[in-house]
């Protein structure tokens, strides 16, 4: 499942997660429940995505990635 593409963009899981772990790590104080707000989703599904138990979707990378400009962090 991680050579899965997320994206249009060619995002595969792992690189899904590594986005959304350095926008929590860089932006969130390494919070999942902060990010997990801001990406409208539960902690226990950011943490399950961040823990590989369950794939990231192009939905919640996309908002990573638009948080992330907003807030000027680099994620990839």
């Amino acid at each position: 499942m991680l050579d899965q593409q997320v994206d249009d963009k060619g995002t595969d899981q792992a690189q899904a997660v590594e986005i959304i772990r350095n926008l929590c790590d860089r932006s969130f104080d390494g919070d999942a429940g902060k990010v997990a707000i801001a990406l409208g989703r539960s902690t226990e599904h950011v943490q399950a995505v961040l823990s590989g138990a369950e794939p990231a979707d192009d939905d919640l990378v996309m908002k990573a990635r638009g948080i992330a400009i907003n807030r000027g962090v680099e994620v990839e």
